[in-house]
């Protein structure tokens, strides 16, 4: 039977960058992934689903040398924010410094791609593609695993990053507190002729946020939230009617705005697991926790959940089980703080401007103002969002 001091279920975003990150701490590695390993090619299409990951993970991503992987028009970097409510006069700005970008958007399959691909240097990593974990036990020290073709591996700790959908979670019977929105977003890719450059756009809307996210010179990924009974009409709308509506959405010029891709939708949720340790097991990213996308900070959450992970567990003795123990119950405590301060500010913006009462739009006026010219607290917003 095999040993690794870490094994992970899911070879995803979030589970390959662990595998990395933790090959890079010097930790012996296994990783389980359900799909063949990716492959990307600079002449593929473009896929929809797309993350804004923040200036302090980008740099965490280039120092495990994983940007270098990414196609360069896959990836669209920024260095502004423009944010307005269309049912008052708020609005919010956010520039960063000079020479740095606040973050950059990235699509979901390259940045997997490239996290897999820098694994095949990882002697410390053995990957098991087209394999999942049929079942695992845990004993004081360690963990063990039996894979769909009954091959058992022995770890140290057990992480699930599999997704919303984690079947590790659902085998150790932890359970989730879900809180849906009513809501689905549409995804596409749009060309716009005019918008500001290397620059995130987002409308406030009572119907919920509009976004323009860059990819590179005129060419956006659209995220737009609507209610339940109105997204399936804008799916099934013509270009021009589709057009119309957006823009109406948006009341900015921006130009001509073309689509340039096909439309799809997702439902939008919120859910915490009801724990995230249970003793060697360790769930992250979107298997602990599913935030509402408006301010793009999904993938953000679980970056922070393998930095954190790893910082704890790179410098104990793994065999130590009150060491782990504590350590365990650190990155627990840490990120439930974080998780828990960016989710509900998400739910709680998603609802506030959803608000149709005048004092809530007065409110909203007044608040978004104060937040544009009180630096501080933009500062503060900007690092509460790569947390």
């Amino acid at each position: 039977m095999n040993t690794y001091d870490v094994i992970i279920s899911g070879g995803g975003m979030v589970g390959a960058i662990c595998a990395n990150a933790l090959a890079a701490a010097d930790l012996s590695v296994a990783l389980v992934e359900v799909a063949p390993r990716l492959n990307c090619q600079p002449q593929d299409k473009r896929t929809l689903r797309v993350v804004a990951v923040a200036e302090k993970h980008l740099k965490y991503l280039n120092d495990l040398g994983l940007l270098q992987e990414v196609g360069l028009n896959r990836i669209g970097p920024y260095h502004a924010m423009q944010v307005w409510d269309n049912n008052s006069s708020g609005e919010l700005q956010f520039n960063s410094p000079k020479n740095t970008h606040l973050g950059a958007i990235i699509e979901n399959k390259w940045l997997a791609y490239a996290a897999q691909k820098k694994l095949q240097d990882c002697p410390s990593v053995k990957t098991f593609y087209e394999h999942s974990i049929d079942s695992f036990a845990q004993s004081p020290r360690q963990v063990s695993v039996t894979l769909d073709n009954r091959e058992k591996l022995q770890g140290r700790l057990l992480l699930a990053c599999e997704g919303a959908g984690s079947p590790l979670r659902e085998m150790a019977g932890i359970g989730v507190r879900n809180s849906f929105y009513k809501q689905h977003a549409i995804v596409c890719y749009l060309g716009v002729n005019n918008a500001p450059e290397k620059t995130a756009l987002q409308a406030f809307n009572h119907s919920g946020p509009v976004a323009l996210l860059p990819m590179g010179g005129d060419i956006f990924s659209l995220v737009w939230s609507c209610d339940e009974d109105q997204y399936q009409r804008w799916l099934d709308a013509d270009e021009a009617h589709f057009i119309n509506g957006l823009q109406a959405h948006l009341r900015r010029d921006f130009g001509d705005i073309k689509i340039i891709s096909e439309r799809v939708s997702f439902p939008l949720r919120q859910m915490y697991a009801d724990q995230t340790v249970l003793n060697r097991l360790v769930l992250m990213g979107d298997s602990a926790h599913v935030v509402h996308p408006l301010a793009g900070q999904g993938v953000n959450l679980g970056l922070s959940d393998v930095a954190e992970l790893v910082r704890q567990i790179q410098n104990i003795n793994l065999r130590d089980e009150q060491a782990v123990t504590r350590s365990l119950k650190r990155y627990q405590r840490r990120r439930h703080s974080d998780v828990l301060i960016t989710s509900e500010l998400m739910s709680f913006l998603q609802r506030f401007y959803a608000l149709e009462q005048p004092g809530a739009t007065w409110l909203r006026s007044k608040g978004i103002n104060l937040v544009n010219r009180f630096k501080p607290l933009k500062h503060w917003l900007v690092h509460q969002a790569g947390s």
